[in-house]
């Protein structure tokens, strides 16, 4: 099982800055029925496009990042399913 952490440190490996993007982890979706089609048991990690100190300067798009508790594999990443 990989834990809250260990996920971060997966999500820090693909988004180096993630710290500076206004990230989010937790394994609970919220009802956002744009959220419903996302694979479950997984840590959802969330975050902006941009760094916080740029955002007033963009759109509001966050990304999703998808890493699976039991594997610590990427499920999902945005638009881009990983799995086969």
């Amino acid at each position: 099982m990989i834990d809250q952490n260990k996920a971060f440190v997966i999500a820090k490996s693909l988004i180096p800055d993630i710290e500076l993007r206004g990230f989010r982890i937790s394994d609970k979706l919220s009802s956002n029925s744009k959220l419903k089609d996302l694979p479950k048991d997984c840590w959802y990690v969330s975050y902006s496009h941009v760094p916080i100190s740029s955002l007033s300067c963009s759109n509001t798009k966050t990304i999703f990042l998808c890493i699976s508790k039991v594997s610590g594999e990427v499920l999902y990443h945005n638009y881009l399913t990983l799995t086969q």
